[in-house]
């Protein structure tokens, strides 16, 4: 008996990763398409154009992405093929377990609709393409969206009747579903603001349509404030969506201060969140960005300034923002501190990493040739290498920059007197201002205060 338990104990730890793995396992949804798809003339296009309204709208279960090329045709002698695009390679490498295909639009210009007979052999050659990949996809054709130009060169007349029936032929010989996006933009010319591109709420419509085709199902959608999924932290509403390519969460309070003050954390979202929530029921944003595997390289700083442009210009968040480094996440956060002085209110950093030859060190080999990588330097060039933390105060202490850290003073992993108590020294060398919270007898974990006040006034006062 005690051995049939241990046997059935033995394969449920066996088999339990394999049957997670194939439950996280997200669908793939690719949609393929024009400006329409793409979100031209949107002011906030990764998260108002249609696919990314539809990915909010999926949910987590789902990889929706967008392959939408300007001025593309489904016509290989328009002016402008999608197959010779970049991003046609990259719906093959994505291996799509659906794809929507929206075209017409720019082939009924008068330049590309001469080829008008190429029209059906050309999206039968697409489907064929994308139905013989190993993915095999459930493909979609959509109807292209109503356009309201009176005089131009793409008239929805030429897309009534001649793009539309040919799309439903193919449609029919392929016993594809059809898509109707001309039907759910009929009669919504207020929101196509240069008559041709849909705003939020048109775009909104379209994607409703594409969902329908999915589930079989409408649902009812509030067009978000946030791109990404909508799900729940702490209580939170909470966004999760990719920028460039990295994992990044907007989580809102429940009633954002004037002028939108937020902290960004680049590593360990949710760890040790103790300064993260009380800042959240203080009517901060809580930001984070994952460049934790980057060690602080040029290459974070590039991405975290794109991140840092993309929340200040899309959201409306704070010029000055209060910088969040725990651990390895201190690289970025004072380098990029230093780099950009005036976009800094303060600076909190726990256990932070401030010097790379304490932690990775040589000792631990992946991790530093990861690093040597990262940078894209050699071994010879450390002994030049300007990227620490602790030999690179003077920007932050000339522009004032105020830091409250905090550290373990008993920590094996980031050893406190080969870090922070150097960084702190040569601060307070420099005349900056930081204060330090020791805690005694505490290891590189656990990170923060059990009780956050002193690092919430001090962020406060700052």
């Amino acid at each position: 008996m005690i051995r049939t338990l241990l046997l059935a104990v033995w394969l449920m730890f066996m088999l339990a990763p394999a049957s997670l793995a194939v439950e996280k396992e997200k669908i793939k949804v690719a949609c393929i398409g024009n400006s329409i798809t793409f979100g031209a003339g949107l002011s906030n296009q990764a998260r108002d154009s249609y696919p990314a309204v539809l990915g909010q709208m999926l949910g987590s279960g789902y990889d929706v992405r967008n392959f939408g090329v300007s001025g593309t045709t489904v016509l290989s002698s328009g002016d402008s093929p999608y197959i010779n695009t970049r991003v046609y390679k990259q719906v093959l490498d994505f291996q799509p377990d659906i794809i929507f295909i929206k075209f017409g639009t720019n082939d009924s210009k008068g330049g590309n609709w001469k080829h008008k007979d190429e029209f059906k052999g050309d999206m039968q050659a697409m489907i064929d393409v994308f139905s013989s990949m190993d993915s095999k996809p459930k493909i979609y054709l959509c109807l292209p969206a109503t356009c309201y130009i009176e005089k131009g060169s793409i008239k929805d007349s030429v897309i009534v009747h001649g793009v539309i029936p040919r799309i439903r032929e193919v449609a029919e010989k392929n016993r594809l579903e059809i898509v109707d996006m001309h039907a759910a933009t009929s009669g919504m010319r207020e929101h196509f603001p240069d008559k041709l591109h849909p705003d939020r709420v048109a775009s909104l419509e379209i994607a409703k349509c594409a969902y329908r085709a999915m589930t079989g199902n409408s649902k009812e959608f509030q067009l978000q404030d946030f791109p990404g999924v909508k799900t729940k932290w702490r209580g939170y509403d909470k966004y999760d969506f990719e920028f460039n390519g990295r994992k990044a969460n907007i989580v809102a309070p429940a009633k954002p201060l004037p002028g939108k003050p937020w902290i960004w954390r680049p590593a360990f979202f949710g760890a040790f969140p103790a300064v993260d929530i009380a800042m959240l029921a203080l009517g901060y944003h809580v930001v984070h960005y994952d460049l934790a595997f980057l060690y602080g390289s040029p290459r974070s700083q590039e991405l975290g300034t794109l991140f840092y442009n993309a929340m200040i210009k899309y959201y409306g968040f704070s010029e000055k923002v209060v910088l969040e480094g725990f651990s390895r996440g201190g690289l970025f956060a004072v380098d990029w501190a230093a780099a950009n002085p005036e976009k800094v209110s303060c600076i909190y950093l726990d256990a932070p990493v401030c010097d790379i030859t304490s932690w990775p060190s040589r000792e631990r080999t992946d991790l530093w040739q990861e690093f040597l990588q990262e940078w894209n330097i050699k071994e010879e060039d450390m002994k030049n290498f300007k990227g620490n933390p602790i030999d690179n105060l003077k920007p932050l202490a000339k522009a004032k920059i105020p830091i409250i850290a905090v550290a373990g003073d008993s920590d094996k992993t980031v050893p406190y007197d080969e870090n922070l108590e150097i960084l702190a020294a040569r601060y307070k060398k420099l005349r900056g201002e930081i204060e330090v919270i020791i805690k005694e007898g505490c290891d590189h974990h656990p990170h923060s205060l059990d009780a956050p006040a002193p690092i919430i006034k001090f962020i406060l006062n700052h």
